[in-house]
Order: structure tokens, then C-alpha cells, then sequence
């Protein structure tokens, strides 16, 4: 057994506005960060309990616990509105950005997580009708 530890922050923030019976605003933080870290694998040696000639095989974990930890932040906002253009039909809008920084390694120094560097960006933009029945 080996000790994974884990931490994890977030932070959440949502405000919503109504100026008008038709016309309904919003908009929403969001930051995580979270670190997780297994501790060296120390896996014993069984060579001499195995029939035959394993050297072709790999059984050691020296690197599991570089490649397995991870260390990442993300930040979301989303804003947008809805507006009530007839009874029961609401057109709406909205845009979203999120950023997810990996800070777990470098480029040629030390290891990124199992699936290598997770950092970037992206952003939506969303529009249409929602119908209430």
C-alpha cells in the first residue's frame, strides 16, 4: 500500500438578475484547483518465487508516482440572458470561456500527468428557443 494524497479547492459564484418580466440575466464564477500525489511504489522482489525466465518482463512501478500526479487550476465564467418573446417560449443566449492550467511538469523536465500536458482553452457560444409545456 502506498499513501495517495489528495486537496482540492473550489470556489463558486452565481448572480441573477430580473430588470423585467420578460428579460432574465446571469452569470457564473467558478475556480478549482486541485493537487493529488502517490507516494514511491516499493513493489518486492518475487523473481525468485517465478518459474522460468521473466526478464523480458517489466513489473516495476519506479515511475508511478511522477507520472500519476497531477496539479491542475481551471476557471470558468459563463454570462448570458434569457427573454421571454412569447408565452411559454424564451429565446436565449449565452457565452462560456473556461481555462485549464496543468502546472504538474514542464516540457523536458519533470512528467505531466498519464495523458501529458491538459492545459488550454476553449470558449461557446450558445443561442436558441426554449419552449415550457
Amino acid at each position: 500500500m502506498v499513501d495517495y494524497k489528495t486537496k482540492a479547492t473550489s470556489l463558486y459564484a452565481n448572480a441573477n438578475f430580473v430588470p423585467s418580466q420578460r428579460l432574465h440575466l446571469f452569470t457564473t464564477l467558478s475556480y478549482h484547483k486541485s493537487t493529488a500525489e502517490y507516494d514511491p511504489v516499493e513493489m518486492p522482489d518475487i523473481t525468485d518465487k517465478l518459474e522460468g525466465d521473466l526478464t523480458h518482463q517489466d513489473f516495476s512501478f519506479d515511475h508511478m508516482h511522477e507520472y500519476s500526479n497531477h496539479d491542475f487550476g481551471s476557471v470558468n465564467l459563463a454570462l448570458g440572458f434569457g427573454y421571454l418573446i412569447a408565452a411559454q417560449t424564451t429565446f436565449t443566449f449565452d457565452l462560456e470561456y473556461a481555462d485549464l492550467t496543468d502546472d504538474s511538469g514542464t516540457a523536458g523536465t519533470d512528467p505531466y500527468y498519464v495523458y501529458g500536458d491538459e492545459s488550454g482553452s476553449w470558449y461557446m457560444i450558445r443561442s436558441g428557443l426554449k419552449f415550457d409545456f
